[in-house]
């Protein structure tokens, strides 16, 4: 059952085998294989419930629903980074871009070797993979429906001899609508509020939507529940939900989950708790072609270049409808309308960065919702999103692009190979760069073999408090290099 705050007459206290906090990536398919093996599942969600036909293909909707702080959540620091969230029943799943790749083989080593987590077995995850990806219906995007965008990128990778191709993704009859990030409306994307949610439903759980999760209780070194309260429209607190459960599951994400154990005040003996955050930085080029790109119909997300992911460099498609990429070009008046004027000749792609010397954290705010989260970027991966850039320009050129748009400062359009040169030896600062935004934090609530350094087993149980699992991407303990 689904409940909505409309729906409710007064406190609700629910006594369940298992709480869990969030329904996304971590919580929705925890809260499914439990409630499918009998146990009795209470789901908290702090975001609302959409169905299929609540998304109108208007970002604008999109973004004040779906998201957490309307999409503008951001990691403070020069510069500062944009780091979008979802808030809705499927988590960051129902406004991704559906891509799914496996942990490589050399990180998973490194958590190995590093991070005494030996008991997770490359042999192990191969089996989950293929169950996850037969289950979610992963396949290669279709070239069919792709778009032209997408199509024309590649084509100018591979007359530069640069390897890439389609990206694997979550989508069953995917009809190209070109707006997964904004939930998706014929319903193929098989994010969490498709797939996990309904069938642990059906199985029996009870999902408490615009609820959110503010107490763990604890009592005796064990966790016991969960407290919170329902949200109105407007965010305000109503009535107390308190679900009483023999184990609980924190499954809020990387920002959220350190800032409720440090709001509880628990799990805090490591001083790793918020510390550890990985992101991965994203960049973007928008490229005026001579022929129409028929954007942004198609799969934003199908083409890869990989050519230089040895590197730390990832290059993966994106398309934005004209409402977003007016928010995003970097001029205003008539520069501004005749860019957009354009809009239909407009080819985007974007880079996503594997750190290397950057570090980030997330800290205690005024409150369990609202945590601080910083963010430096190191030298090197400063160097690495440039040249991620001066790459993403290259491959436009190649593909017939007249002029191609970058967020760096006195670089903003580039029009000939000589720009690409003077850009390429240019020393990039970190004041000189705007617009960046990064995607799938990590790391805040790092698992390993030792309770000194690390706040959950391998199991997922954090090492003080028996009982409480953390089943999110805070527990990954190093960045993945690509999407999860």
């Amino acid at each position: 059952m689904i409940v909505r705050p409309e729906e409710v007459s007064g406190d609700i206290r629910r006594e369940a085998d298992v709480v869990v906090v969030g329904s996304g990536a971590g919580g929705a398919p925890v809260a499914k294989e439990l409630a499918e093996a009998g146990y009795r599942v209470v789901v908290v969600e702090e975001g609302a419930w959409f169905r299929r036909e609540d998304f109108d293909f208007r970002p604008s909707h999109a973004l004040m629903r779906l998201y957490r702080d309307a999409g503008q959540t951001v990691a403070l620091g020069l510069p500062m980074v944009i780091l979008p969230q979802g808030m809705t029943v499927g988590g960051t799943t129902t406004v991704n871009s559906g891509t799914c790749l496996r942990v490589p083989r050399h990180v998973l080593k490194r958590w190995h070797l590093e991070y005494g987590l030996r008991d997770i077995t490359e042999e192990e995850l191969n089996l989950l993979y293929a169950a996850l990806e037969e289950y979610l219906f992963v396949k290669r995007a279709d070239p069919e429906v792709a778009g032209r965008n997408a199509l024309l990128f590649l084509e100018g990778a591979r007359k530069l001899g640069y390897s890439g191709g389609f990206l694997p993704r979550n989508a069953k009859d995917c009809e190209g609508y070109g707006v997964c990030p904004y939930g998706c409306p014929s319903g193929a994307k098989q994010s969490a509020n498709v797939s996990w949610i309904p069938d642990a439903v059906r199985a029996g759980a009870d999902v408490y939507t615009r609820c959110r999760a503010e107490r763990v209780l604890v009592r005796g070194g064990k966790a016991m529940g969960i407290r919170g309260h329902f949200l109105d429209q407007r965010g305000r607190r109503g009535y107390r939900l308190e679900g009483s459960a023999r184990v609980a599951v924190l499954a809020a994400g990387a920002r959220q989950t350190p800032s409720l154990l440090m709001h509880n005040r628990i799990c805090l003996s490591s001083g790793r708790v918020g510390e550890n955050l990985s992101i991965h930085p994203c960049g973007g080029t928008v490229a005026l072609l001579n022929e129409k790109t028929g954007n942004p119909k198609g799969i934003p997300q199908s083409t890869y270049v990989d050519e230089f992911a040895p590197e730390g460099i990832m290059l993966e498609g994106v398309t934005l409808p004209p409402p977003v990429m007016s928010v995003s070009l970097p001029w205003g008046g008539r520069r501004h309308a005749e860019a957009m004027r354009l809009y239909p000749y407009c080819g985007t792609f974007g880079s996503m960065i594997s750190e290397h010397d950057s570090w980030g954290r997330v800290a205690a705010g005024p409150s369990a919702r609202q945590p601080l989260v910083f963010y430096r970027f190191g030298p090197a991966d400063l160097e690495r999103l440039k040249r991620s850039l001066v790459l993403m320009a290259e491959i436009w050129f190649a593909a017939g692009a007249r002029r191609v748009y970058t967020p760096i400062a006195g670089y903003k359009e580039l029009t000939s190979p000589r720009d690409l040169y003077r850009l390429s030896r240019h020393r990039l600062r970190r004041w000189e760069i705007y617009g960046l935004s990064a995607y799938h934090p990590m790391g805040t609530c790092c698992m390993g073999g030792d309770p000194e350094w690390s706040v959950a087993r391998s199991t997922g149980e954090t090492w003080e408090v028996e009982n409480l699992y953390i089943c999110d991407a805070s527990v990954l303990p190093t960045s993945l290099g690509v999407n999860p």
